[in-house]
């Protein structure tokens, strides 16, 4: 039922997966164990894991680990039953607190009682899926030119960050109360004081560099360079989170949803 993609411990943290497995083990819900190398890469073994009919594929290490496991299970078809679990190598990341685990033990016990949340994620095109963020960087801060369907517009930034959801953060401290800025609190209608960021759900956005091809990366990693285009897919992913979470929710809501 649960195949475990671990990434290999280094340093402090060697000791790591066979804690990881031990916890399992006491908790019965030990499964099939493989690691990424040389020979196979992350995406090889997720795709192993899906092709072998497991209904949950757990991602154990770091949030290139988790966006990588994603990218095959919402690309290939016959995963869309697939559910996801995390145990996460940093547990005071975005990602942790997402999704309400505190340590390896409480991780591990999320993966026991396997509640459910369907989460929406962000697509690079042509074929890069992210849970966590991607960011543009533009240290020489140029003009980036950016499409919403029908509209266009132009700003300068020296990052940009975008999150699931479209959730778009241009950075600019320098040109305070320059054009861009007037421009994106036009746009989003911000207040002067938060006008560096802005929060929108278009099915996507495209984004294209004055001179250079700026890098975008994902939990550290160059995945792409602009020109480049974000999509939001909606509610794609069911991934195991913790039952607090699941309660949080509920009462923000007022109960079920």
């Amino acid at each position: 039922m649960y195949y475990y993609i671990i990434e290999p411990s280094k340093g402090k943290f060697i000791n790591r997966q066979e804690k990881i497995k031990d916890i399992l083990g006491d908790l019965g819900i030990a499964g099939e164990t493989v690691s990424p190398s040389s020979a196979r890469t992350i995406e090889e073994l997720t795709h192993l894991g899906v092709v072998k009919g497991y209904s949950t594929i757990v991602a154990v290490g770091s949030e290139a680990l988790v966006n990588k496991t994603i990218t095959v299970l919402a690309t290939e078809q016959t995963a869309h039953d697939t559910v996801l679990g995390i145990i996460p190598d940093d547990f005071t990341s975005a990602l942790a607190k997402k999704i309400g685990v505190a340590d390896i033990r409480s991780a591990c016990e999320t993966l026991k009682f396997r509640k459910l949340e369907t989460f929406s994620l962000a697509l690079i095109e042509p074929n890069k899926y992210f849970v966590t963020e991607a960011s543009i960087e533009n240290p020489k801060n140029q003009e980036i030119f950016f499409a919403i369907e029908k509209l266009k517009g132009k700003a300068r930034a020296d990052q940009i960050t975008i999150k699931p959801g479209l959730e778009i953060i241009f950075n600019d401290p320098i040109k305070e109360g320059g054009m861009s800025h007037k421009l994106i609190k036009w746009l989003f209608g911000k207040k002067e004081k938060d006008i560096f960021s802005s929060f929108f759900h278009p099915k996507k956005i495209r984004f294209e560099s004055e001179k250079e091809n700026l890098p975008i990366k994902v939990s550290g990693e160059v995945v792409a360079k602009t020109p480049v285009t974000f999509y939001n897919r909606s509610k794609l992913l069911k991934i195991i989170v913790a039952r607090d979470i699941i309660k949080e929710k509920k009462n923000l809501t007022g109960g079920e949803r």
